[in-house]
């Protein structure tokens, strides 16, 4: 008889529902690290499957590096559009759950267990395990309802409707709930799951993806090869606080003649940012880059000397940032502001400094002072790249699932 293989499904929304490409990456990360620990997954993307490397190549497709704004009518900017277009989302959200869609369950009879992402009203992955007598793992960036409201989403007259059945049944249906950080177990909590059952597995990096980082020729493309090249990777919204960094690195270039800032990403931020580096008098010492695939970021991350994560505020902050990873597996040391989860990782690796919230000065006078430091540098260099090889790879977070439902290897 012919051996049934391991397949271990991952299950997510499609694409036009799921749009957030960081996320996608995150999801690709868990699937390589099923793949390399059962020998294969495939991400189940509303009709569509997946393996690791095509979620990859769908995910940060290359901008034109126009930087163009998009201009947008009163009526769309006001409440009651606002309204709308959640309501809309929130019902293709329930559609998305609630239509029909066959998949064959016999491939997936000898995984461990069924993984899903948690996304709003979303349960056909837990749904099947319990077909397949499979206990069910929900990974959760944040609760859906609970984190739109942090940035001003509001659901008047249905909230109640979203949260309870969009976020807490999910949550309460699944055998185990991962979280990204303390601040989001806590919210979980408040939705009524119990705390038994969930475990903090901070965003992960594909480690073996940043091993080899010759960015020689990159930096050479870019006319970077003699700069002290200062970066940051992202989708340029207002959370990022990339203000606070441009008006930080004004004062760095004050002081560091050959100091570059590289901005790899595109977003809607980007059009109004760019027109401050031009207020700021930067055009010459600040690239934008535009988006870039992220099978090709590494080399870009790698091109860095030093990464910043700036914050406005100790408050709120409740990620796990995926960027923060990649910059530690290409050896690249950060400066951030002493927030959430980031702080912790800085204090526990040595693999950078912390500066307070809101400081551009603290930011500028870090910067300075590690330029001029080489050996310093160095020795955060590989503090960073150590910590995320025994720390942030996800064959960790595996074994803790496994550990947790007394699965041997």
């Amino acid at each position: 008889m012919t051996k049934i293989q391991t397949v271990l499904p991952l299950f997510v929304p499609s694409f036009n529902r799921l749009k957030a490409d960081a996320v996608w990456v995150t999801i690709a990360n868990w699937a390589e690290g099923f793949e390399d620990k059962y020998g294969s997954a495939h991400v189940i993307a509303g009709t569509n499957k997946y393996l690791s490397n095509e979620i990859r190549a769908k995910c940060f497709s290359k901008s034109s590096g126009k930087q163009t704004e998009k201009k947008v009518s009163r009526f769309r900017k006001s409440i009651l559009a606002k309204l709308a277009e959640t309501f809309i989302k929130d019902l293709r959200w329930y559609y998305e759950e609630i239509k029909s869609t066959d998949i064959e369950l016999e491939q997936f009879k000898n995984a461990p267990f069924i993984w899903q992402h948690h996304d709003l009203f979303q349960t056909k992955g837990l749904k099947i395990a319990k077909k397949l007598g499979k206990p069910s793992v929900l990974f959760v960036d944040a609760p859906y309802v609970w984190e739109a409201k942090k940035w001003g989403v509001n659901r008047l007259g249905w909230e109640w409707f979203s949260k309870k059945w969009g976020d807490a049944k999910p949550l309460n249906m699944a055998d185990l709930v991962l979280v990204v950080s303390e601040e989001v177990k806590q919210a979980v909590i408040d939705l009524g799951v119990n705390e038994n059952k969930i475990l903090i597995t901070p965003c992960t990096v594909s480690t073996k993806r940043f091993n080899v980082n010759d960015a020689t020729e990159l930096r050479k493309s870019l006319d970077l090869e003699n700069e002290f090249v200062i970066g940051w990777v992202g989708s340029f919204r207002k959370f990022h606080s990339l203000n606070l960094l441009l008006d930080a690195f004004q004062q760095i270039s004050s002081s560091i003649s050959n100091a570059k800032l590289l901005l790899v990403g595109d977003g809607p931020e980007r059009y109004r940012l760019a027109e401050r580096v031009e207020e700021l008098g930067l055009i010459k010492r600040v690239i934008f880059t535009g988006n870039v695939p992220h099978n090709e970021v590494n080399a870009y991350i790698g091109s860095f000397d030093i990464a910043i994560l700036p914050s406005e505020s100790y408050s709120g902050f409740h990620y796990s940032p995926l960027k923060l990873r990649e910059f530690f597996a290409a050896g690249v040391p950060v400066v951030a502001s002493a927030v959430g989860d980031v702080k912790n990782v800085i204090e526990q690796s040595d693999g950078g400094w912390l500066v307070p919230p809101s400081s551009k000065d603290e930011i500028a006078n870090m910067i300075q002072k590690i330029e001029s430091n080489r050996k310093e540098l160095q020795a955060a260099s590989l503090n960073a790249k150590k910590y995320a090889a025994n720390e942030m790879g996800i064959s960790k977070q595996i074994q803790m699932i496994e550990d947790y439902f007394g699965i041997s290897s």
